[in-house]
C-alpha cells in the first residue's frame, strides 16, 4: 500500500501544479495539457453535462463507484492544498498534537448544505454550487492573489475568507472542511459508501495499536470498532502506511461477508445493511433529476435590476457568454477567464448581475477594451459558461453597440483634430468624413452593421463626457463577416 500512497502524491502534485499555473496570467490561462486536467474537476464536469458533454462526469462517477473518494485526494486542488497545509502544520506540532481521533460526522450540516445546493441546481440556479465548488474556490483564491489580473475588492475579500477558513480548519482539524461544508465531498461520500474496493481492517491481525486512527486526516477511522466511515474516507492511504501489521488493505467489498463492525461505520449504526447502496442510488438519481430539470429551471432566476425608467440594466458579458441567463446557469465563478484576459477587462461582478450572479464575470471598459485578436477567455472556460470561439468567430460576435454623441465630440465642440476612434476601430464600423465647411477637419460616421461593441473607440475617446458610448446588449449576436482595417 506504500506504492498506492506514493502514486497518490505524484498524481496530486501534477494536478495541483497544472491547475495553479492555469490560473496564473503568465501561462496565458491555459497550458497545453490543462484542458484534460480541468475536465476531471467535478465542477466543470458537472457543468459540461448541461452543455452536452457527459463523459467526464461519468468517468468521475465510475472511479468513485470503484474506489471511493479518490477525487478528493488525487484530483481536487483545494483538497490537495488541505493536504499540504496538514503536512506543514504537523511539522510544527509535537507527536501527541499530531494524533487525531475518530469523531462522528456532522451529517445534519453536510446534508443540509448538499440539499440546498441540489435544490438550487434543480431550479436552474448554479450560484450556491459555484460558491462552494472546490475547484472554483481554488481558482478564485489563486486569481485574487495574482497581481497580474484585474483586482476587485469584494472578490478578494471572499477569496481571502475561504483561504483562511480552509487553511485553518486543515491545520487543526484535517479534512473537516471536505467532510462538512463541501457539497462535492458530501455527494461523492454518498456514492463511496458503496464503492467496489474499500480499505478493510483485518480483525485477526490487528493489534489495536490505534496508530491508523491517529493518522486519519478525515477523522473517519474508528479503531475501537475496526470500522471506517467510507462516506468521509478520502483514500489517502495514510492509515495503511502507519499500520505495522499490514492489517489495512484495499479489498473487493461488494457482497463481502463482514461482521457487524465491518459492515457499518460508527456514525451509521442501526441503518440497514443496504444503506450504502440506497445512498448511492439516491445520489445518482438526484444527479439525473438535476440534469433533466435544467431546461425549465431558468424561470426561477430573479428579475434583472431596472433603471429609473424601469428598463432592465444590462452589463457587458465576455464573448461566448451569449446571455446573462446562459452565464448564470453554467458559470461557477472559477475566474479562469479573469486570469486569462490580457487586457484585464474581465472582472468579477459584485451587484451588477444580481445576487445569483455574485463574482461571475463581466466586462469593464474603464481602462481598456476587448482585443480584436484575442479569444482566450472563451477558450479557457471549463464549464461551458463561455462557449469556445475560434478567433474568426470571436471577431464577428457583437457583444455591445456604440452610440456616437456628436455634441460631445471635440471635432464639433472645439474644432479640434482627433480621429482616434476611427484609427482604433478594427472592423471599419467608424469611418472619418471630412467636414464640408472646415477642410482638414474629420468627424466620425458610424456603420452600426459592422460594430461589435469591443469598446476600442470608447477607450481612446479624449472627450469628457465621452463622444463614443458603448452599450451592452441583452443577447450576443453573430454578425456577417466584418471588414478588417489593417
Amino acid at each position: 500500500m506504500k506504492t498506492a500512497r506514493t502514486v497518490r502524491i505524484v498524481i496530486a502534485a501534477l494536478f495541483f501544479v497544472i491547475i495553479t499555473l492555469s490560473f496564473i496570467s503568465f501561462s496565458a490561462g491555459k497550458l497545453p495539457f490543462s484542458p484534460a486536467v480541468e475536465e476531471f474537476q467535478f465542477g466543470p464536469a458537472l457543468m459540461a453535462l448541461f452543455v452536452g458533454s457527459a463523459i467526464p462526469l461519468i468517468l468521475l462517477l465510475i472511479v468513485t463507484l470503484l474506489f471511493g473518494r479518490v477525487y478528493c485526494s488525487f484530483l481536487c486542488p483545494l483538497g490537495i492544498w488541505q493536504d499540504i497545509v496538514i503536512w506543514v502544520s504537523d511539522r510544527f506540532k509535537s507527536k501527541k498534537q499530531r494524533w487525531r481521533n475518530f469523531r462522528p460526522a456532522h451529517n445534519a450540516l453536510r446534508y443540509i448544505i448538499l440539499g440546498v445546493v441540489t435544490a438550487a441546481l434543480i431550479a436552474g440556479i448554479s450560484y450556491p454550487f459555484a460558491f462552494l465548488d472546490p475547484y472554483s474556490i481554488f481558482g478564485r483564491i489563486v486569481t485574487s492573489f495574482n497581481p497580474y489580473t484585474s483586482f476587485a475588492v469584494w472578490s478578494f475579500v471572499v477569496a481571502l475568507a475561504f483561504f483562511l477558513i480552509v487553511t485553518l480548519l486543515s491545520a487543526f482539524r484535517g479534512r473537516l472542511y471536505c467532510n462538512t461544508i463541501c457539497p462535492v465531498g458530501s455527494f461523492l461520500g454518498l456514492i463511496s459508501r458503496y464503492s467496489m474496493f474499500r480499505l478493510i481492517i483485518a480483525d485477526k491481525t490487528c493489534v489495536d495499536c490505534y496508530l491508523c486512527g491517529k493518522k486519519c486526516k478525515a477523522e473517519a477511522l474508528d479503531c475501537s470498532t475496526h470500522s471506517i466511515d467510507y462516506s468521509r474516507c478520502i483514500m489517502c492511504f495514510d492509515c495503511t502506511l502507519s499500520c505495522r501489521k499490514n492489517s489495512i488493505t484495499l479489498k473487493y467489498a461488494w457482497g463481502r461477508d463482514k461482521d457487524k463492525r465491518d459492515k457499518k461505520s460508527s456514525d451509521t449504526k442501526g441503518e440497514p445493511e443496504n444503506s450504502g447502496r440506497r445512498s448511492a442510488l439516491i445520489a445518482l438519481g438526484t444527479l439525473g433529476l438535476v440534469a433533466a430539470s435544467r431546461k425549465w429551471g431558468s424561470k426561477f432566476h430573479p428579475s434583472p435590476a431596472t433603471d429609473e425608467a424601469g428598463e432592465p440594466v444590462i452589463h457587458f458579458l465576455p464573448p461566448g457568454a451569449w446571455s446573462l441567463e446562459h452565464l448564470k446557469e453554467h458559470c461557477t465563478a472559477c475566474h479562469a477567464c479573469v486570469a486569462a484576459c490580457p487586457s484585464k477587462i474581465i472582472r468579477p461582478s459584485i451587484t451588477q448581475h444580481g445576487i445569483d450572479g455574485f463574482l461571475m464575470p463581466l466586462l469593464s471598459f474603464d481602462q481598456n477594451y476587448c482585443s480584436y485578436d484575442c479569444n482566450k477567455c472563451s477558450n479557457v472556460c471549463p464549464n461551458g459558461a463561455l462557449m469556445p470561439l475560434t478567433l474568426n468567430e470571436k471577431r464577428s460576435i457583437r457583444i455591445g453597440m456604440v452610440k456616437f454623441v456628436a455634441k460631445n465630440c471635440l471635432v464639433f465642440r472645439n474644432d479640434q483634430v482627433c480621429g482616434k476612434c476611427g484609427e482604433v476601430c478594427p472592423t471599419g464600423a467608424i469611418k472619418l468624413r471630412e467636414h464640408k465647411n472646415k477642410p482638414g477637419l474629420f468627424y466620425p460616421v458610424m456603420d452600426s452593421d459592422l460594430c461589435i461593441g469591443c469598446g476600442g473607440c470608447t477607450s481612446v475617446c479624449p472627450a469628457e463626457p465621452l463622444a463614443m458610448e458603448v452599450h451592452a446588449i441583452e443577447q450576443h449576436i453573430p454578425i456577417k463577416r466584418v471588414a478588417i482595417l489593417t
